[in-house]
């Protein structure tokens, strides 16, 4: 049988809690769904929001119900989505001051994408945070009685974007917990939250995807090339949302890139390497570096397959002429070790380390290794 559960890529383990405190009838007022982005945490929040909501009342939503049928398309009048909205940040905004239409219709356009895609992140241009007119709007409709039976449920979205006013607001409202009623907090930025916001929650800590859990997504949702969604998947570094934008990016011209910068580290004039890649180290391409590095370390991983003679592993299938060739010139030095220096450029350049820095520092050590007596 399908389940609503399926939908979230992984997160294994925090499925078989969450059904677990339904089958106990255990429910939190309050959860708080954390993690690196595009790991699935909205996902997690509407698919157990949709379980709660049921009319079978079992650990799986069963899909067919009113209720499933309003929650699958968002539009469940018991179930409300919080995230930032363009307005005054102010707590002496003006509270009834309703929405320009264009806003409302990009609202309702959003909301339809998270509909179809659990995964898209819901981004309202000019949005800086959640109003306070949002949580008062909360404070509202638990007060009231429900359009339909059973439990509301309150999903904020980038929980970490509400201001002094909103999280004042929002303090109030889970200090007095009231029965049917449920807050899905989600959030990539935990520590940007209160401490007494997330005191009154239950921690959900969500897992980073595996290369083969977004692989393996991209392959069934996507009809997506295995080996092509092998590579996307290297590239996403866990975030499944990223793997999705870079189904419309060129992958091929990041591999060129790869290699053009390797030829140059590997080049013997030291001015030339300096101009072709100018703008790695000068800072100007700090968008395009990571791509670059993970590409790099696609190829590295390549090159060791290769000389271990395993060719039908190789993920650049289109460049195995380039890799024997590479391989016959450098498959005796520690191609380990370039893995290694790549995969610590990686990260510093993630925590956000001078981009000329990591670049000249990787093309020393890679020069180095593979210019080895």
């Amino acid at each position: 049988m399908h389940s609503n559960w399926q939908h979230v890529i992984g997160q294994d383990r925090v499925k078989q809690s969450l059904q677990s405190a339904i089958r106990n009838q255990r429910i939190a007022h309050a959860y708080f769904f954390w993690g690196n982005a595009g790991v699935g945490k909205d996902a997690l929040a509407l698919e157990f929001a949709k379980t709660l909501v049921c009319l079978k009342q079992t650990v799986e939503a069963c899909g067919e119900c009113s209720s499933c049928k309003k929650m699958t398309a968002l539009q469940h009048p018991n179930i409300k989505l919080i995230f930032p909205l363009p307005g005054s940040d102010g707590e002496k905004s003006d509270d009834d001051k309703p929405l320009e239409n264009d806003v409302l219709e990009e609202v309702r356009k959003q909301i339809s994408e998270k509909a179809s895609n659990p995964y898209f992140h819901i981004d309202i241009p000019k949005a800086k945070f959640i109003l306070i007119k949002s949580i008062r709007d909360i404070k509202r409709e638990c007060s009231m009685t429900g359009a339909e039976q059973g439990k509301k449920i309150f999903i904020i979205f980038d929980a970490d974007r509400m201001n002094d006013a909103s999280a004042n607001s929002l303090l109030k409202v889970l200090e007095e917990p009231l029965d049917g009623v449920h807050f899905l907090l989600v959030s990539s930025r935990k520590d940007a939250v209160r401490q007494t916001i997330l005191s009154r929650c239950q921690m959900v800590q969500c897992s980073t995807l595996s290369d083969d859990e977004i692989a393996a997504a991209l392959t069934e949702r996507m009809a997506f090339e295995e080996r092509q969604a092998h590579i996307v998947s290297r590239l996403a570094n866990g975030n499944y949302t990223r793997a999705l934008d870079l189904l419309g990016e060129d992958i091929t011209a990041y591999r060129a890139d790869a290699v053009k910068f390797l030829r140059s580290v590997l080049g013997s004039s030291s001015l030339k390497f300096f101009e072709e890649q100018d703008e790695y180290l000068t800072g100007n391409k700090r968008d395009n570096a990571e791509q670059l590095l993970t590409m790099l370390l696609v190829w590295f991983r390549d090159t060791i397959v290769v000389r271990e003679d395993s060719q039908k592993n190789i993920l650049n299938v289109d460049q195995e002429t380039e890799l024997n060739n590479f391989v016959g010139k450098f498959g005796t030095k520690n191609l380990e070790a370039c893995m290694s220096s790549v995969e610590r450029a990686l990260g510093l350049l993630r925590r956000n380390v001078y981009l000329p820095l990591v670049m000249l520092s990787l093309s020393v050590h890679i020069r180095r290794i593979l210019h080895a007596k």
